[in-house]
C-alpha cells in the first residue's frame, strides 16, 4: 500500500511540475487521448519481466531528423513507468514481456492510416486556433508475449507536438503521459 501512494504522489507530482513548465500555454495542449487494447486474460504478474524486442524502436522519418533524440525520450519513458510501477526491466531478454513502439507525427500517419496498421487511433481533436497550429503525434506500444511471439498489450496516445522548448520538459511530458498510457496495468506489490 506504501508503494502505491508512493507511486501515486510521485507521478501527481510530475505533473504538477510538469504543468508550470508548460505554464501560459493554452491547457487544450495538454490533452491527451488514449486507446489501449489487450488480450482478454491478459495480466501482469508481480515477478514480470520487460525487455526490449529486436528493432524496438520505430520512428517515423521526421522524428528522426529532430534535434533531439525521440529514441532516448520513449525508451527512457517507457522505463521510468515501468520501473515506477515495480517492474524489472532488462535491455536484452528472450523471456518475458518484449517491448516494442511506433511514433509518428500525424502528416505522415493519420488516424485512418493508424487504423489500418494497428487496429487502433487515440482520435485526439484540435478544438482551438491554438491546438491547430500543433501537429497531433501518436506513440503506439506493444507488449508481445515472448513465448506465443504475438502482442498481448498494445497502447496508443495521442498528443500535440511541439510545446515544450527544453528536453527536460520533453522527457518529463514524455514520462508523465507514458505513466498515464500504463495505469491500466497493475502495479508490482
Amino acid at each position: 500500500m506504501k508503494n502505491i501512494i508512493a507511486i501515486f504522489f510521485s507521478s501527481l507530482s510530475l505533473f504538477l511540475y510538469s504543468s508550470v513548465l508548460l505554464a501560459g500555454k493554452n491547457p487544450e495542449l495538454l490533452r491527451s487521448s488514449i486507446v489501449i487494447v489487450s488480450q482478454p486474460d491478459f495480466s501482469v504478474s508481480a515477478k514480470q519481466l520487460f525487455s526490449w524486442a529486436d528493432n524496438h524502436a520505430d520512428i517515423s522519418g521526421t522524428l528522426k531528423q529532430s534535434e533531439f533524440s525521440v529514441q532516448q525520450l520513449v525508451d527512457n519513458g517507457i522505463n521510468q513507468a515501468l520501473l515506477a510501477k515495480g517492474y524489472s526491466f532488462k535491455q536484452k531478454s528472450d523471456k518475458g514481456l518484449l517491448v516494442q513502439y511506433h511514433v509518428s507525427l500525424e502528416s505522415e500517419m493519420d488516424d485512418t492510416a493508424l487504423a489500418i496498421h494497428y487496429g487502433l487511433a487515440p482520435g485526439l481533436r484540435a478544438n482551438s486556433e491554438a491546438a491547430r497550429k500543433h501537429e497531433r503525434g501518436t506513440l503506439v506500444v506493444d507488449f508481445i508475449d515472448s513465448g506465443l511471439k504475438k502482442v498481448v498489450w498494445r497502447g496508443a496516445i495521442g498528443v500535440f507536438t511541439g510545446i515544450e522548448n527544453t528536453d527536460k520538459a520533453r522527457q518529463l511530458r514524455v514520462n508523465q503521459l507514458l505513466s498515464e498510457l500504463f495505469l491500466s496495468i497493475s502495479a508490482a506489490n
